[in-house]
């Protein structure tokens, strides 16, 4: 999964920061993925200032693939008319098998950054997005190659990565990471306390901060909770304090909300005295009629459902308004909504407009690089949820 901040024109903010012989520092407040497999018929530019485009899915040898070449070039071209940049996603999910490979020996690094260069080049990119889900980190895809040196090695091609995106451009090229709740494992396994380098290499952070509840757990809880409460520690406020106490500035982490929810069933009903946190089935259920089963990519894995309902399933279905059976309430203690549907004990954890702009505030308050959405196609056709970041930033 796996949803990455320019106080004017991005276009004139890229070609200035090159000027002074430094890479980018100011790429945009509102950050939006859009997707090669649903990519939205009308983007509201004039409301973003950066897109990344997933994703491009590496082989073993480096080679991108997986995506639409010519619907890339659509969107680059469209954007950079209305004076908005594109990085191209490059990872996510199922696509993060090869990086620790790729990234293992200074030869490797050297072939994959050849690679990437000549996509910036052959696509017009104003940056890329590297999108590994994780590094020297079991919780990705079962069948990742991880290594312990995993974050050690990410940032020699990360340094490699920047020195050649300066020799072969004239305008800075942006280097953005989509990243977990906690700073990437360090040799032992666990969250890095300090990562020295990175805040140089790297110009923006992407805190995935959502995909926290799941059927993973045995209790109902928030897919993305500003503030941590007994029922997670995991939240936004914690990921922000994880990444600035490991030497991350907060001027360089983005904040990820979602425009997606998490829905599953329950053991027993969930009401206004027992709160958010029930006892949960841990069967995955289809979310909405976005939501196909799929499988990793790992021999012998099993197509399920995601568990996902997008924003737009749950505007139209009325479940704030407490329609179809829906009743709807308010976490006072994590500042996210959720609702039940009595009839068939179904739970659904979700962001709206207020928590958005709750969360928006709060970045803004921390005086973070910016806000960033997974993904721009799950909103209404209103634009709800990126009228409500818009509006803050």
């Amino acid at each position: 999964m796996v949803r990455i901040a320019i106080f004017a024109v991005l276009a004139q903010l890229v070609v200035s920061s090159v000027a002074c012989g430094s890479h980018p520092k100011k790429h945009g407040k509102v950050s939006a993925y859009v997707t090669d497999w649903d990519l939205p018929t009308n983007i509201s530019y004039d409301k973003l200032d950066h897109l990344l485009y997933s994703f491009a899915v590496p082989d073993k040898t480096g080679a991108l693939g997986q995506f639409s070449v010519t619907q890339l070039q659509g969107v680059v071209k469209d954007a950079h008319a209305h004076g908005k940049a594109v990085s191209l996603a490059v990872g996510g999910w199922t696509g993060s098998l090869y990086f620790s490979s790729l990234v293992q020996t200074a030869s490797s690094r050297d072939a994959w950054t050849d690679v990437l260069v000549k996509a910036v080049q052959d696509y017009d990119l104003d940056g890329l997005n590297l999108d590994w889900e994780y590094p020297n980190n079991p919780n990705g895809v079962a069948c990742n190659t991880i290594n312990a040196h995993d974050t050690a090695n990410f940032l020699s091609f990360v340094q490699l990565l920047r020195k050649k995106l300066k020799a072969n451009f004239k305008s800075a090229k942006l280097i953005t990471a989509a990243v977990s709740t906690s700073p990437f494992n360090d040799a032992s396994g666990n969250p890095s306390s300090r990562l020295p380098g990175w805040a140089a290499a790297m110009d923006y952070f992407y805190i995935m901060a959502y995909d926290i509840a799941g059927n993973w757990k045995t209790d109902t809880s928030s897919n993305s909770p500003l503030y941590s409460t007994k029922y997670d520690d995991s939240s936004d406020s914690a990921a922000i304090a994880a990444w600035s106490k490991a030497g991350i500035p907060k001027d360089q982490l983005v904040l990820g909300v979602p425009f997606y929810g998490f829905t599953i069933d329950t053991q027993v009903p969930i009401t206004a005295k027992t709160g958010q946190s029930v006892p949960m089935n841990t069967n995955a259920i289809q979310g909405d009629q976005y939501d196909t089963k799929s499988a990793d990519p790992c021999p012998g894995a099993v197509a399920t459902y995601s568990g996902e309902m997008q924003w737009r399933t749950i505007k139209e279905l009325g479940i704030l308004q407490n329609k179809n059976g829906w009743k709807s309430y308010w976490s006072s203690a994590n500042k996210t909504p959720y609702a039940f549907k009595a009839s068939n004990s179904q739970f659904v954890t979700f962001d709206d407009p207020q928590s958005l702009t709750l969360k928006a505030q709060y970045a803004k308050k921390q005086n973070l690089g910016g806000i960033m959405m997974w993904s721009l196609e799950m909103d209404d056709a209103e634009h709800s949820l990126l009228n409500a970041l818009q509006a803050i930033y």
